[in-house]
């Protein structure tokens, strides 16, 4: 009889989970497992029941498209041409940025370099307009035909690039 009492009792101490979190539903009594990589560890609560920790989904990359306008529309020769228009829409941006515009006639130098502040989201699409006046500019004194370039920068790093040409 008192090897049954002792027996009974050694299993109901067996049984005992005390100081371990509650078992999941469907049994189990161990605590949690290693997520695995990416995902940072989950200290179970006084309750036993974890958050669920979502990670942060990445930012929207940093997308610039430009485009040229000329205007009068349709022109391209430098006694017809009023200005030239480059619009840039620029996505991404998280917070104010600095986006630079560097116009660069034909040949090695700069003609014009445009600095704008931008403030937006990272899902808000902006659009900026550089204008490049050339009806009573140098450029048709001097003759500055063939391919320009403008290049853009947000915070120093380079966006976009687009070309445009203006013929004698």
């Amino acid at each position: 009889m008192r090897a049954l009492a002792l027996a009974s009792v050694l299993l109901c101490l067996a049984a005992c989970d005390e100081g371990l979190p509650p078992s999941p539903p469907g049994g189990g009594g161990e605590p949690p497992a290693d997520p695995g990589p990416g995902v940072p560890p989950v200290e179970v609560s006084w309750n036993g029941i974890s958050p669920v920790v979502r990670p942060t989904p990445p930012l929207p990359p940093l997308v610039g498209r430009a485009e040229v306008l000329y205007v009068p529309e349709g022109t391209r020769g430098l006694s017809d041409v009023t200005s030239v228009e480059v619009r840039l829409r620029v996505s991404g941006i998280v917070g104010s940025a600095s986006v630079d515009a560097e116009l660069l006639a034909p040949g090695p130098a700069a003609y014009e370099r445009h600095t704008r502040t931008v403030v937006a989201v990272p899902t808000e699409e902006r659009e900026l307009v550089f204008s490049l006046p050339v009806a009573g500019t140098n450029i048709p004194i001097h003759g500055l035909s063939g391919t320009w370039e403008a290049r853009f920068f947000v915070d120093g790093a380079p966006l976009t690039t687009v070309t445009f040409t203006l013929d004698r």
